[in-house]
């Protein structure tokens, strides 16, 4: 695949990971969120990546931060952890669009399970399978393959190897 240019500017804001600083106002959580607001010939798209594990936490953090959640034009899940995944139905209410693209590889709810210390699934919670993101308007685009969001703005695609592959599953590279 081509990518079509560069991008003219490229923003990247934490929106949720797991530390803050001492007496901070925004609530860390396990996992991660960020917003990439990216600009092209006078066009701007806002890019949510992931959604942590916590819809209110990340909720609190935006509103914190001053991010509006209608301004979300699509979401990227890199993989199918619920730290990554978990309250996406939710956000997606919140963001309040129908159609919204919701970019992730085929598999992504899939089975995913591990054992230590216990046995327990790590995978999409059922609170955000696919009929919930469909019924909260979240488009699903599901592909192996990068894709294009804008000029300039293009996800890998699903990445190779042992762990980064299990890890990473599905980047943007702008």
């Amino acid at each position: 695949m081509s990518v079509s240019g560069y991008l003219d500017k490229l923003e990247v804001t934490v929106l949720a990971e797991d530390s803050v600083l001492y007496e901070s106002p925004l609530w860390g959580q396990h996992g991660v969120s960020f917003l990439l607001e990216a600009y092209k010939d006078g066009v701007k798209r806002n890019v949510l990546v992931d959604v942590a594990q916590s819809p209110e936490a990340l909720l609190h953090n935006m509103k914190l931060l001053g991010v509006n959640p209608s301004i979300i034009d699509a979401v990227i899940l890199t993989h199918c952890h619920y730290d990554h995944t978990q309250g996406l139905a939710e956000i997606l209410k919140a963001v309040g669009k129908r159609d919204l693209p919701i970019i992730a590889h085929p598999d992504i709810f899939r089975l995913n399970f591990v054992v230590e210390p216990y046995l327990r699934h790590v995978g999409v919670m059922s609170g955000d399978s696919r009929e919930r993101i469909e019924e909260s308007g979240g488009t699903l685009y599901l592909t192996r393959d990068p894709l294009q969001i804008m000029p300039g703005l293009v996800t890998t695609g699903r990445l190779r190897g042992r762990r980064i592959s299990r890890r990473l599953g599905y980047l943007l590279r702008p």
